[in-house]
Order: structure tokens, then C-alpha cells, then sequence
């Protein structure tokens, strides 16, 4: 056992470093990546199968009327897409939501060059819809179909999703609206669990009730409006007051993933401007997102600028801190106290010297 006196100096030892700890997480230009984007507690992503023609008429104006985003699973055989294509390729995009792979026409597939066409036809459409580069991440959502319609293995599924760069989303178990979740407070709970484990968490929503326009029938599985409307207004107010990142799959993954590869080096810290440098080792090629920083300043500044390459943002200090998005690389991040200049050194680089 330890004596009396040896206990009273590993607590003073303990005690030290805790204030040594403390003093370095608040030191001037201390930073940490945010675990989410914008410093959020958790994320949150909505998306809907099928492409009902409810998506269009129901669900995407009440995304957009709440602030909200939601990725669309789509079909792009199917009837209830090529009948409306043309809001699908120059509408609904441009909204900011974001389209997913579900195979072309939800039919399942017999043969690898079967699913070939399924499922890479269905990706290459997609990005010829909506611009960006080629090779860019797409979600992919295994269509619920029998045992007997979908005979490939998981090895070839695996590589034709590989081949275009086509990412699985999550297990549906629990997270289909009307199949397993049938109130707006039991759907809400799958936020809140987010919430509560600073996590990404996701729901699957397929048709949505239609009363105007009334074509006769419901798309599958039609979610009542009584229910959705309510469910999306409890999703606003816990983005509101900052808890969730609503987002797609595809940007969650890549935050998530870049973020556990990030490391920040502090290269300067004045009283005046901090320089910072933000490494990641995660492929750039796919991993290519902003990532969320929280930098503590002095605590004279009240507003700050933050320079990066040729984007520059400014920002208010909240609780002796500015937060902003900086892209990993070799680009120095550069944070400045609002209205005052900083002489630069002659010569000096806004690039990190590698290996330096």
C-alpha cells in the first residue's frame, strides 16, 4: 500500500497535469475538428425509396420549405421516374437534395451482367444528371425484392460497387417509416439516439400520403402527412438549436472519415493571427469535404477573418472561439482578428513545408 506521503504527491503530480491539460485546451490558437460538421452533436440523414411521385409532389417542397435536405434512392426505369424525368434532371438537385442509387428498376437482378447494367447504369445516370466529377461517391440501396431475384454473390456485389464507387448504406433493421416506425415520436426517438451517442443515424421513408393532388391511389407504403409533417418540424427544431447535421449518407461517411484522419498542427499564435495547418491521410480522390474547426482566440477578439488559399470568410468569436471549414492539404489556414493588419514576413508561404 502507499503511504500517506506518497499519495499526497501522486495527487499533487495528478493535479498538475490536469491543470497543464486545462491550460492547453484553452491556450490561444488551440484547435480541435468538430466531430460534425458546423460543431453539431450528431447527424442526421432523411432518405425516400422508389422514386414515388410523392417525393416531388409532397416530400421535397416540405424539405424545402423547412431548410432541410433529403436523399432519393432513385429507380430510373421504373415508370414513376421516366414519366417524370425532367424534374428529376433539372429540378430537385438543384434544391439541394441529393440522389442515390437503387438499382434502374428495382426488379432485382440473374446474372452479374444483369446486375452490371442494374446497378452501374443506374450510378452513371445519376452523375449525368447532376454535375460533378465522375468518379464522385454515390449511396447504394440494396432494393427489397425475394431470395430468387437477387442471385449474385456478395463478393460481386461488392466489386461492381467498388468499381463505381458506389458506397452501401446502412442496415435498414428498425429505420423504415410504416413498416417499423408508425408516429412521428417514434421516429423522432432515432434522433435522439443520435443525439445521446454523438452519431449518424438515418431514416427510410418510401411513399408519402397524397390528398392534393389526389390521383385515386397511395404511393407504397404512404407515410400520413399527419405524421411526416410533424416528424420534419421535430427534425428542424433539433437542427435549430444545433444538435443535428442534416445531411445525405455520402457526406456524413466522408466528414466521419476524414475527421479520424485529420491532424492539426498550430504553426503560430499571436495576438493578432494564428496559423494553422489541417493534415489528413484519407484518400483525396473520394475524401475531399471541408472539415469543421474550432480554434480559440484571444480574448480581445470579437470578430475574426479566416483565410485559406483564396477563400476568405469572416466570423463571430463565440465563447472565446471561431469556428469555420477548412479542406485538409497543404494550404496554411490563416485566422485574423477583424480590422487589424498583420504585417507578413517577406517570402512567406500560405503553403505547409512538408517534412518542415
Amino acid at each position: 500500500m502507499l503511504s500517506l506521503g506518497k499519495k499526497s504527491c501522486l495527487l499533487s503530480l495528478f493535479a498538475l497535469a490536469s491543470v497543464a491539460w486545462g491550460e492547453e485546451q484553452t491556450a490561444v490558437g488551440s484547435t480541435r475538428v468538430a466531430r460534425w460538421r458546423d460543431d453539431r452533436t450528431a447527424a442526421f440523414e432523411l432518405m425516400f425509396d422508389d422514386s414515388c411521385p410523392s417525393h416531388w409532389q409532397i416530400a421535397i417542397p416540405e424539405l424545402v420549405k423547412r431548410g432541410l435536405m433529403g436523399t432519393f434512392y432513385l429507380n430510373p426505369g421504373k415508370a414513376e421516374f421516366t414519366k417524370f424525368r425532367g424534374g428529376w434532371e433539372t429540378n430537385y438537385w438543384k434544391q439541394g437534395m441529393v440522389y442515390a442509387d437503387h438499382t434502374m428498376t428495382h426488379r432485382g437482378v440473374h446474372s452479374l451482367a444483369e446486375a452490371e447494367k442494374e446497378i452501374g447504369d443506374c450510378a452513371a445516370l445519376i452523375r449525368s444528371m447532376v454535375p460533378g466529377n465522375a468518379t464522385k461517391l454515390l449511396s447504394y440501396g440494396q432494393p427489397g425484392v425475394g431470395p430468387h431475384d437477387w442471385t449474385i454473390t456478395g463478393a460481386e456485389l461488392g466489386s461492381l460497387l467498388k468499381e463505381h464507387h458506389l458506397i452501401s448504406r446502412p442496415d435498414l433493421g428498425g429505420h423504415m417509416a410504416v413498416y417499423h416506425l408508425k408516429t412521428a415520436a417514434e421516429m423522432l426517438t432515432l434522433a435522439d439516439k443520435a443525439i445521446a451517442n454523438k452519431s449518424a443515424e438515418f431514416i427510410v421513408i418510401h411513399g408519402i400520403e397524397r390528398i392534393v393532388p389526389d390521383w385515386k391511389y397511395q404511393d407504397f407504403w404512404a407515410l400520413k402527412q399527419a405524421v411526416f409533417f410533424p416528424f420534419l418540424d421535430g427534425i428542424r427544431e433539433r437542427r435549430d438549436r444545433g444538435d443535428l447535421w442534416v445531411t445525405d449518407p455520402i457526406s456524413a461517411l466522408q466528414y466521419a472519415k476524414e475527421r479520424d484522419a485529420a491532424t492539426v498542427s498550430v504553426l503560430e499564435a499571436g495576438a493578432a493571427r494564428i496559423r494553422i495547418a489541417l493534415a489528413c491521410t484519407a484518400d483525396p480522390q473520394f475524401y475531399d469535404r471541408p472539415l469543421t474547426l474550432v480554434t480559440r482566440v484571444p480574448a480581445d477578439w470579437k470578430r475574426g477573418v479566416v483565410t485559406q488559399g483564396t477563400n476568405t470568410t469572416s466570423a463571430a468569436v463565440e465563447n472565446g472561439a471561431l469556428r469555420y471549414d477548412a479542406l485538409p492539404g497543404d494550404v496554411l489556414i490563416s485566422c485574423e482578428t477583424l480590422g487589424t493588419p498583420v504585417s507578413r514576413p517577406a517570402g512567406g508561404s500560405d503553403r505547409h513545408a512538408k517534412g518542415g
